[in-house]
């Protein structure tokens, strides 16, 4: 594991947990898979505490562990993408905030806090289920914690319900969509398994059950070996996937409060009690999950949403807010038909890399894509007038507005009180509306990214995503973006030179810089120091005099990658490391203002010098975490875009 990694890990483990399992992880990431007798000795800690610590880490999902046999030793390993993820929640619950709203954001902010938890605990955390009798880990009353406090991660119902009221069902209902949207998935056995165990069981199982001579050499029985482990992965991930018919807790279903439109009650009339004959579930009803299941954020799916984001806010910056939306929008269908950045099974089943990318048709987007948004307003020659937010013949206006100008009040029909779909409800208005979506597709197919591409097939037409070529383009602008920041324009046109035409020699870089030999040999040392550039010595004899030896300059940009992801590492442990630091500065105010009876009531307890004092902390506080969460976006896009960074597997 790399020194920077494991130590910013330390750092982000001693925040959210405490010191004693820092140190037990430090120490796993120091010597490797360790048993726990061997793991206490090299810690120098006593046993009983070896045995909390590695509680709460596996708690958290942040240790792995693995026993060949019943009677064989356990092993314990570091989860380091966890660890890692522990400078992500912010950046997930905001991405969860704008996509399923704050309810949702605040549900997935608490199990982040709790690394995973049972639906029946987070029920009973927020008032909606007796007490459990089972010790579930949650602290769901206020019989330990205060008003505003945390019970082991998850907030007391009086505060998590202090913005919004939260009943049975939006329970259910949106722990439902998070599990469907993936971002929330089930927890297993296997999940706490270090992946070269379970490659290892996987192969076995296979062996045993179909190779019973143990001989998988030779081309046809490597081939039939790979496609049985294959399938055997897809098995095992069907099994821990989220079922909506085996993961209900029982068939009854949760009503939902308050009154609903006139339009739905006269049509459970004619459809036997449902509207459209159809129980609708996230409208009317739904069904409630088991209280046993168990869940934890997947880290991989907002790693998508992140990198869906990303691209969005690119492509703004070329083509603006409207077609820009209509882009994220595709993303979003797109993340919906993969599983993670880089799926190795999907990728297997497919000859080539294109067919394995995802397809999304302009109905697809329609249906993720804001109704509110006027799509002919950034687009020459759209009907705008026809392309409407509401579904109807005027812009902004419903049928029944005309009526108004003559002081005539209408009286709404049940058809007309209904909600439309999408934003329009005929189909002229939903042809218009989708041909405007082809039209913003097309013009990012035709921008020099080429951030999307039409895919004609069976008489259809689809859209993907080339998204490995795009992530090169986004890590390449952000390595000229740093290398601009830290060292000039002239060391970034040498660099994208080198890039660009490969090695070349000193004379040669000059010539085509159109520069002096003397600045460039200046530019291109300070950028070697700074392990920008490489050398390559190639000399004319068996002397190997300097003199009598070319130099080629080069610049390799993985090389380049992998050391700005270094620096970020460090950069970040160190912002961490330094809010301890100016805490000390304010210590005093910060422990009079966190006491039961000041805490809320800052305004009346405190005196206006310590008022001032507690609001400088809170913007130190603030700009060190936001740096945190902006160095988080440059690692996510060095290494976590592409999917393809395995050198840190553990």
């Amino acid at each position: 594991m790399a020194q920077n990694l494991a130590e910013l890990c330390t750092v982000l483990i001693e925040n959210h947990i405490g010191e004693l399992s820092a140190q037990l992880f430090a120490t796993l990431a120091e010597h490797g898979r360790l048993t726990v007798h061997t793991l206490a000795e090299h810690a120098k800690i006593p046993l009983r505490r070896v045995r909390t610590g590695l509680a709460d880490l596996m708690e958290e999902q942040l240790a792995l562990h693995f026993a060949a046999e019943e009677d064989a030793p356990t092993y314990y390993s570091v989860n380091w993408r966890n660890a890692y993820n522990l400078a992500r929640h912010t950046n997930i619950v905001d991405l969860v905030n704008d996509r399923h709203g704050e309810l949702a954001g605040q549900m997935v902010g608490n199990i982040l806090q709790l690394g995973h938890a049972r639906t029946g605990d987070l029920a009973e955390a927020y008032d909606l289920m007796p007490a459990s009798k089972r010790d579930s880990g949650v602290d769901a009353a206020a019989d330990h914690m205060p008003e505003n406090g945390l019970g082991n991660g998850i907030a007391k119902a009086s505060s998590a319900k202090a913005s919004h009221d939260m009943s049975t069902f939006e329970f259910h209902s949106t722990l439902r969509a998070l599990l469907r949207s993936g971002v929330l998935v089930k927890v297993g056995m296997r999940a706490y398994m270090p992946p070269s165990d379970l490659q290892e069981q996987i192969e076995e199982t296979v062996i045993s059950d179909q190779f019973p001579d143990r001989k998988v050499t030779g081309p046809k029985k490597q081939h039939d070996f790979k496609v049985a482990i294959n399938a055997l992965k897809r098995k095992w991930r069907e099994d821990d996937a989220y079922s909506d018919l085996h993961d209900a807790g029982s068939r009854g279903a949760i009503k939902r409060p308050g009154d609903h439109f006139k339009s739905e009650n006269k049509r459970a009339k004619v459809n036997g009690g449902h509207a459209n004959g159809l129980l609708n579930e996230g409208e009317q009803s739904t069904s409630k999950l088991s209280d046993d299941l168990v869940v934890r954020v997947d880290f991989s799916r907002c790693t998508m949403a992140m990198r869906s984001r990303r691209l969005e806010q690119h492509a703004k910056r070329f083509l603006g807010g409207v077609t820009a939306a209509v882009y994220g929008a595709l993303l979003q269908t797109l993340e919906g038909k993969v599983r993670a950045v880089h799926d190795e099974l999907a990728a297997d089943m497919s000859d080539d890399d294109e067919s394995s990318l995802p397809a999304a048709t302009a109905a697809e987007v329609a249906e993720i894509l804001d109704p509110a948004i006027e799509l002919g307003a950034s687009i020459k020659g759209l009907a705008t007038d026809k392309t409407l937010t509401n579904g109807t013949g005027k812009k902004g206006k419903k049928p029944h507005d005309d009526f108004g100008d003559f002081g005539i009040k209408r009286e709404l029909s049940d058809s007309e009180d209904e909600p439309t779909t999408n934003g329009y409800s005929g189909y002229r208005d939903r042809a218009n509306r989708l041909s405007s979506i082809e039209a913003h597709l097309a013009l990012l197919e035709e921008h020099t990214k080429r951030y999307c591409k039409r895919v004609r097939a069976h008489g259809s037409s689809e859209w993907r995503v080339d998204f490995p070529a795009l992530t090169a383009t986004l890590v390449e602008a952000e390595v000229d973006t740093t290398i601009q920041a830290r060292y000039g324009k002239l060391a970034l046109r040498v660099a994208r030179m080198l890039r660009e035409r490969g090695k070349l020699e000193e004379k040669q870089v000059a010539s085509c810089a159109m520069m002096r030999i003397k600045d460039i040999r200046a530019i291109l040392t300070e950028l070697q120091f700074h392990g920008i550039l490489e050398a390559q010595e190639l000399p004319k004899d068996n002397g190997r005099q300097p003199s009598r030896t070319l130099y080629l300059w080069f610049c390799d940009t993985f090389r380049v990658q992998h050391l700005f992801l270094q620096q970020t590492y460090k950069a970040m442990a160190r912002t961490l490391q330094r809010i301890p630091v100016e805490r000390e500065r304010y210590r005093t105010v910060i422990e009079k203002a966190e006491r039961t009876d000041v805490k809320g009531r800052e305004q009346e307890k405190l005196e206006q010098p310590e008022k001032q004092a507690l609001r400088e902390w809170r913007e130190v506080e603030e700009r060190l975490l936001s740096q945190v969460d902006r160095m988080d976006e440059m690692v996510a896009l060095l290494r976590d875009f592409s999917g393809r960074d395995t050198s840190l597997t553990t």
